[in-house]
C-alpha cells in the first residue's frame, strides 16, 4: 500500500474516531445532565407544593383528624393533581397516575439513601412501557399531620427524545463535516506528498540512467531538503557519469591508437624474423634485420612505458600524488643529469635557469620531474644536431624553447592529443609514440597549470607552462 493512502486511511479514522466519540459523550452526558436539572427544578417545585398544601390545611377551621385528613387530602389533590400517590401510614389514599408504585421499594431505597425525614430521595430514570419516568419519594411529608409520605413522577420521555434528535443532527451534521474536512486532508495530503512522487519517478528514471531532470523544490519543509538533497545527488552522478564516459571515450581512443601505433612496429618485427626463418641472408642482411627488429622492440617497449604512465595519470592519483613545496633549482639539476646522455647523442647544449635561484612551487616531484623530460625529448627531437635547448624556470611560467623545425600553425590545437604526430615518419624514425605531449598536457591539468604553445616553422618552439 503506497504512503498516500496509508496516511488518508489513519487521517480519515482519526476523523472519524473523534467524530464518534463526541457524539456518543454528548449521547451520554447531554441526557444525563438534563435529568439532573429536572430533578432539581422537580425538588423545587415539590417542596413549594408542599409548602403551599400545609399552608392551607393550618388556615382552616380547626376540627377532629378525620376532618383534618379530609382536608388534607383535598388540598392534595387540588395542588399535586395527577401525577403523585399519597399514602397515610404506608397505606394508599390517593393515586391520581396512571401509573402503579411500590411503596416498600421506594422506603427502602429511601433508608439506603441515609435520608431522614422530609428529605426527598430522587430514583434513576426508570423505563414503563414506552415512558420513561423520574419519581420522587418522601417520607414523614410535613402536611399539617403525621404519618403521610408521598411520590411524585415526572415523565422525562421528552429529554430523550430530544437527546436523539440532536444526536441524529450531530451525527448528519459530522457526516457532512467528514466529507468536506475529509476532502480537504485528502487534497491537502496529495498535494504535500506530490514531490515524493516527482522522487520516486526521478529515481525510476536515474535507474534506467537519466540523470539530467531536476525535481523542483516546492517548499522548505523536510520533504523540500529531501529533494534539495536528491537534486544534488543526481547532479554528482551526472558529473560522475560524464566524467566515467570521458574516460571511457579517451580509453578508447588510446586503446584505438595504442592498437594503431603497434601495428607497425609488429609488423616490421614478423617481417624481419619471417626473413631470418626463411630466407639465406648474407651476414650484413641479417644484422640488419636483427637491428631493425631491436629497434621496433625498442619503440614498443617504450610505447608500453609512455601508455603505463599516462593512463596512471587518469586514475585516483589521491594516495600515489604527493604534492610539496619543490626547489625548482634542485629540479633543473635533476633534469640536467638525466637528460645529459641522451642530449650527448645530437651534441644539443641545454642551457637551464631559474630565477629566482630559491623560486619553489608546489608540485609532485616526480610528475614535475617527468613534466619537463618530455618537453626536453620533444625538443631533442625537433633540434638539429649542434643545436640549443633553453630552459627557464620564472614566477609565473616554466618556459621549454628549442631552434628545430618548428609546428605548422594548423597543427599546434592537436599536438597535445594522444598519438598525434605532425610528421609521423620522421617522429617513428626518431623513436616518437605521439604521447609526450599528451602526457605533459594531462600533468599540468593535474596540478592546475595550462600549456601555452608557440612555434614558427624552421625557427623553433617555445612551450609553456603556465603555473
Amino acid at each position: 500500500m503506497k504512503l498516500f493512502r496509508k496516511i488518508c486511511i489513519w487521517l480519515f479514522a482519526g476523523m472519524a474516531g473523534l467524530a464518534s466519540g463526541i457524539l456518543f459523550f454528548l449521547l451520554s452526558a447531554v441526557p444525563r445532565q438534563s435529568i439532573k436539572d429536572a430533578a432539581l427544578y422537580g425538588e423545587r417545585e415539590i417542596g413549594g407544593k408542599i409548602s403551599a398544601v400545609r399552608e392551607r390545611v393550618q388556615s382552616g377551621e380547626p376540627g377532629g383528624t378525620a376532618v383534618r385528613d379530609a382536608v388534607i387530602l383535598h388540598e392534595f389533590r387540588q395542588v399535586f393533581g395527577t401525577d403523585s400517590v399519597l399514602w397515610k401510614e404506608g397505606e394508599e389514599i390517593r393515586n391520581g397516575s396512571p401509573y402503579e408504585f411500590d411503596r416498600d421499594e421506594l422506603s427502602r431505597r429511601f433508608g439506603e439513601e441515609g435520608l431522614r425525614a422530609g428529605e426527598i430521595y430522587v430514583s434513576g430514570t426508570q423505563r414503563v412501557g414506552e415512558r420513561f419516568l423520574l419519581v420522587f419519594y418522601q417520607e414523614g411529608v410535613a402536611l399539617g399531620a403525621e404519618g403521610y409520605s408521598l411520590a411524585v413522577y415526572r415523565d422525562v420521555t421528552d429529554i430523550y427524545a430530544r437527546v436523539w434528535r440532536l444526536f441524529l443532527i450531530g451525527l448528519g451534521y459530522s457526516a457532512v463535516l467528514f466529507c468536506g474536512v475529509g476532502a480537504v486532508l485528502y487534497w491537502g495530503v496529495r498535494r504535500t506528498l506530490a514531490p515524493l512522487e516527482e522522487l520516486r519517478r526521478a529515481s525510476a528514471g536515474m535507474a534506467e540512467g537519466e540523470y539530467g531532470s531536476a525535481i523542483p523544490v516546492t517548499g522548505r519543509d523536510e520533504i523540500g531538503e529531501v529533494t534539495e538533497s536528491f537534486n544534488r545527488m543526481a547532479e554528482k552522478i551526472r558529473e560522475h557519469m560524464e566524467t566515467l564516459e570521458e574516460v571511457n571515450e579517451r580509453q578508447r581512443q588510446l586503446l584505438g591508437g595504442l592498437s594503431h601505433e603497434m601495428k607497425t612496429p609488429m609488423t616490421a618485427i614478423i617481417g624481419n624474423a619471417e626473413m631470418l626463418l626463411t630466407l639465406q641472408l648474407k651476414d650484413r642482411e641479417r644484422e640488419k634485420a636483427l637491428f631493425h627488429i631491436l629497434n621496433e622492440a625498442r619503440r614498443l617497449a617504450r610505447l608500453s612505458e609512455k601508455m603505463m604512465e599516462f593512463s596512471r595519470l587518469y586514475e585516483d592519483l589521491g594516495s600515489v600524488i604527493v604534492m610539496k613545496r619543490q626547489k625548482i633549482g634542485k629540479v633543473l639539476e635533476q633534469l640536467e643529469a638525466l637528460t645529459a646522455f641522451r642530449l650527448a647523442e645530437k651534441r644539443i647544449c641545454l642551457k637551464a635557469a631559474c630565477v629566482p635561484d630559491g623560486l619553489e612551487k608546489t608540485a609532485d616531484e616526480d610528475l614535475l620531474l617527468s613534466l619537463l623530460w618530455n618537453l626536453v625529448e620533444n625538443a631533442y627531437k625537433a633540434s638539429e644536431p649542434g643545436g640549443s635547448i633553453e630552459v627557464r624556470a620564472e614566477g609565473g611560467s616554466l618556459l621549454v624553447r628549442d631552434f628545430g623545425k618548428g609546428i605548422p600553425p594548423g597543427e599546434i590545437g592537436r599536438v597535445t592529443e594522444a598519438f598525434y604526430m605532425v610528421d609521423k615518419s620522421r617522429s617513428r624514425k626518431a623513436g616518437g609514440v605521439g604521447l609526450g605531449l599528451a602526457l605533459c598536457s594531462r600533468i599540468a591539468e593535474i596540478h592546475g597549470w595550462s600549456l601555452r604553445i608557440e612555434s614558427r616553422v624552421g625557427e623553433g618552439t617555445e612551450i609553456s607552462v603556465l603555473w
